[in-house]
């Protein structure tokens, strides 16, 4: 079936459906609302895009507040994530920034990451002076973040077979201290890399309109490596902006709100670490500048209930992204010295639709929740790079380096379509018994190469395939209170990631060296199978849980993989192909404890472990156990925490010719973070991060690099750092 048939047919179905739905009894509605409104604080809105307490939550979802933003001293992703078990940030660089989250071992395009339920530009990666990163600078004007553990793809679709990241931005109810106006500033810094931000925010209201003004402006270096020679640092300075404008009105149909973000940030790179070595070895300077430019409008309506609609909202969203990245290096230890310079050159423009509502209805004396809704997106997608080689010998200059003539593309232009519907329900067997909640997802998903005479004329020999791939995405969740406040749950879910646009068709071609890429129309998306349990449980003094996990996960796409010479050819052909299966299964498990008014504790441990069943092979990317204990007082206007973090040494690892990878060592951290309360609106926080100036690698950072890797030095962690920020209402 066509897409935009489906989009047609669902569209007309919940518009029409407050006209269709009126025999449905109004005191049903009413009463299941009172009773909904009285019972549920809200807490979380990822798991189904609808609020509810994570008691109701069949899943494992982290909630990172306001206060715990301000807390942790959270300045950038990497500070988001630090105290989070099974989540790292993928961030294998020293020039081009983060890529995404890594959640239980699995990252990149794999995770979902969606702002304000908008999801953000694809991660694209080629060679050695191309990466676009993912941003994620919102952070700074971010109210909230909610982190869900393992396939999601039932509710958020292609993407998140790893889970999803959600962030939710201000809005004018966050910073209005009263009903007419509020502002706040908010001040930071931290020595690890000379970063330091300021944020500021103004809101008004009156009359039901709401006006929310924001901006932040952040700025950095590389970060200093503990024992690092100053000499080998890669020396960067990157330089951030962003501005936020919401508006809010209340009508008849429900709450408008309109909101506009944007972002710009520049990085200067000047990268010593790799300098001499490999095919490096005759440079003598390399010197990057990247920048990144996006926007995002998103028209939203939070609906009241109508007809058979109890609640829900709707969202109409346009997004671009623009990245530039240009690097110069010199070869002067060359008989005749060259002179470099690559350009590169990334666009994602992305147009989308979607809704989530929700009913409330009873049969047969059973109450049930019904949540239902699709989103359909749209994005066009190009990359060129270009590249000039001098000769300062006798000024001659090229446009061919390594057999490749520039400009080029990486891919054909693209245009994919991404459509998905999804329904599901959540009910109790009987009183007091189990309460189910399955689900379904229909995705559609639609790659089409649009007319490239650049790509063409580069590859006249490459063929290109369009591509279409249907999936139906089950889940099923339970969760049966054994005591008071304590519940077992657990749940099944289907993964799914359709092939990405830049391994169904490849531009490569190396005539140099006899190698050729083709495309691969029989690419299968990749697909996880999750599954997970636990308990959980709280009171006043005592909140724990304990999650086991297993989840499987097939047809994972290796890029450009090698096929081997081709006789016919007389070329090394190389290929995007699908992997057989790897599984990666653990534990977790929380506990917090109020020992008294003044002590409190926390402990937080993982425990997970990957193999790639095809070869044995352990997997670099999933973490080595890691344990989290922190001891906190609090007194009348201060409080002060010692946070200790010990992580076991990574296994000892391989590559697929069975050549050892770098495993980084086990280490152990303590963090002392105090706050100071001056005023109800005023609060200062300190921190002195990595007290023992201990030397040591973050998994994320490291995994997969060969042992003797040159830039292991500058991808260490931060020595002894200190960290302060200010926060003010008024």
């Amino acid at each position: 079936m066509k897409y935009t048939a489906l989009a047609g047919v669902v569209a007309g179905a919940l518009g029409l459906m407050p006209q269709l739905t009126l025999a449905l009894p109004q005191e049903v509605n009413e009463a299941a609302t009172t009773q909904q409104d009285a019972d549920m604080e809200v807490i979380t809105v990822v798991a189904h895009r609808q609020p509810r307490q994570l008691s109701e939550v069949a899943g494992t979802v982290t909630i990172i507040n306001e206060d715990d933003l301000q807390r942790d001293l959270v300045i950038n992703a990497a500070d988001l994530v630090r105290y989070q078990p099974g989540v790292e940030l993928d961030d294998d660089s020293s020039r081009f920034g983060n890529s995404g989250f890594r959640i239980r071992g699995i990252g990149g395009n794999r995770t979902a990451v969606v702002i304000d339920q908008v999801p953000v530009a694809d991660y694209f990666a080629v060679g050695s002076y191309s990466d676009t990163g993912r941003g994620l600078l919102e952070l700074g004007l971010a109210s909230r973040v909610e982190i869900l553990r393992g396939p999601a793809s039932t509710m958020y679709g292609s993407k998140a077979l790893g889970g999803v990241v959600a962030v939710h931005l201000l809005d004018a109810e966050d910073v209005l201290l009263n009903d007419k106006r509020g502002s706040r500033v908010q001040a930071g810094f931290n020595s690890d890399s000379h970063r330091a931000n300021v944020m500021g925010a103004t809101a008004f209201g009156g009359g039901g309109t709401r006006l929310l003004l924001a901006g932040a402006v952040q700025y950095g270096e590389d970060i200093r490596s503990a024992d690092l020679d100053d000499a080998l640092r890669d020396e960067q300075h990157r330089r951030q902006q962003a501005v936020l404008v919401s508006a809010e009105t209340d009508t008849a149909f429900g709450e408008w709100q309109f909101t506009l973000d944007a972002m710009n940030e520049s990085r200067d790179t000047d990268i010593q670490s790799i300098i001499g070595t490999g095919r490096l070895s005759a440079t003598t300077s390399l010197v990057g500048e990247d920048s990144r430019n996006q926007y995002r409008l998103l028209a939203e309506l939070n609906i009241d209930p109508m007809g058979w609609i109890d609640r829900g909202s709707w969202r109409l969203y346009h997004q671009s992204t623009e990245i530039e990245q240009d690097s110069f290096e010199q070869r002067m230890l060359l008989p005749e010295p060259l002179d470099i310079e690559r350009l590169f050159d990334f666009e994602q423009t992305t147009t989308g639709i979607g809704t989530d509502l929700e009913t409330d209805i009873q049969i047969a004396s059973i109450r049930h929740r019904i949540g239902y809704g699709f989103e359909l997106m749209s994005s066009t997608l190009q990359d060129q790079r270009d590249a000039s080689q001098t000769n300062l010998a006798t000024n001659e200059t090229t446009k061919t380096l390594l057999g490749e003539t520039f400009p080029l593309r990486d891919f054909p232009r693209s245009r994919v379509t991404e459509l998905g519907i999804y329904l599901h329900d959540e009910f109790e067997l009987w009183e007091d018994g189990p309460i189910l909640s399955p689900g379904i997802r229909y995705e559609h998903y639609k790659l089409r190469t649009r007319e490239d005479a650049l790509f063409t004329e580069r590859y006249p020999d490459t063929e290109v395939t369009d591509l279409t791939h249907d999936a139906w995405l089950p889940k099923l969740g339970v969760i049966w209170s054994v005591a008071d406040n304590t519940e077992w749950f657990a749940q099944y879910a289907r993964g799914y990631r359709a092939p990405p646009f830049s391994d169904v068709n490849i531009g490569l071609y190396y005539p140099q060296f006899q190698v050729l890429a083709i495309a691969n129309p029989d690419l299968k998306a990749e697909r996880g199978y999750a599954f997970e349990t636990g308990l959980r449980g709280r009171d006043s003094d005592t909140q724990w849980s304990i999650t086991a996990y297993h989840n499987r996960y097939s047809d994972f796409i290796q890029s450009r993989a090698s096929l081997g010479f081709d006789p016919a050819r007389q070329l090394l052909i190389f290929q995007s192909i699908n992997r057989d299966k790897v599984v990666i299964e653990g534990v977790e498990a929380n506990w917090e404890q109020r020992w008294m008014d003044t002590w409190s504790s926390a402990v937080s441990a993982e425990y997970s472990r990957g193999e790639d069943r095809e070869s044995g092979r352990d997997l670099a990317d999933v973490a080595p156990p890691r344990l989290i204990a922190q001891l906190q007082y609090e007194a009348q206007d201060w409080d002060t925490r010692l946070v200790f973090t010990a992580v076991r040494g990574q296994r000892e690892l391989v590559d697929e010719a069975e050549s050892p990878l770098f495993s980084a060592p086990g280490y152990a951290t303590f963090d002392w973070i105090s706050r100071w309360y001056a005023t109800p609106d005023l609060n200062v926080t300190a921190g002195v991060f990595n007290l023992t100036d201990k030397r040591y690698w973050r998994n994320a950072r490291v995994s997969g690099m060969p042992v003797d890797d040159p830039s292991l030095p500058v991808l260490a962690e931060a020595g002894r750092s200190v960290g302060a920020s200010l926060y003010y209402r008024f």
